[in-house]
């Protein structure tokens, strides 16, 4: 009896433990960046001193700019620029990403990594903002 009581209680722990993970929130990693619930990526090397949390944290400032500024409503244009061995990802004259070599690896060039976040940040700002019109 004492057995089955205990075979009873590992199962219940083992089950319990199983729903918990299973059905627990998923939550976002904070060096994912999105915009308009479209995800454009996620920083995962550092650069020039900040840590790849910081890089998200400022990518995300800078998005919430774009966002609140009235002169990139209609017609703002999501741009790609090589400067050295990084490409800069732009809306007017705004900087928004700076994708480094590091971004880079095993997906390609820095300017065609740029020009994939650049698509996908462009259709998550329009889908962010309603009426506007951003481009790439």
């Amino acid at each position: 009896m004492r057995v089955w009581r205990t075979f009873v209680l590992v199962g219940l722990l083992v089950g319990i433990a199983f729903v918990s993970g299973v059905a627990g929130p998923a939550f976002a990693d904070p060096r994912d960046i999105s915009v308009g619930g479209v995800w454009i990526t996620r920083i995962t090397h550092d650069s020039a001193g900040y840590s790849a949390e910081q890089r998200a944290t400022e990518i995300t400032r800078r998005i919430t700019e774009v966002l609140s500024a009235p002169q990139f409503r209609v017609g703002a244009v999501v741009a790609v620029h090589q400067s050295g061995a990084d490409a800069l990802v732009t809306v007017g004259n705004m900087l928004v990403f700076d994708v480094t070599p590091a971004d880079a690896v095993g997906s390609g060039t820095t300017g065609y990594v740029a020009k994939q976040w650049a698509a996908l940040l462009a259709q998550g700002l329009s889908k962010a903002l309603p009426g506007s019109n951003f481009h790439f």
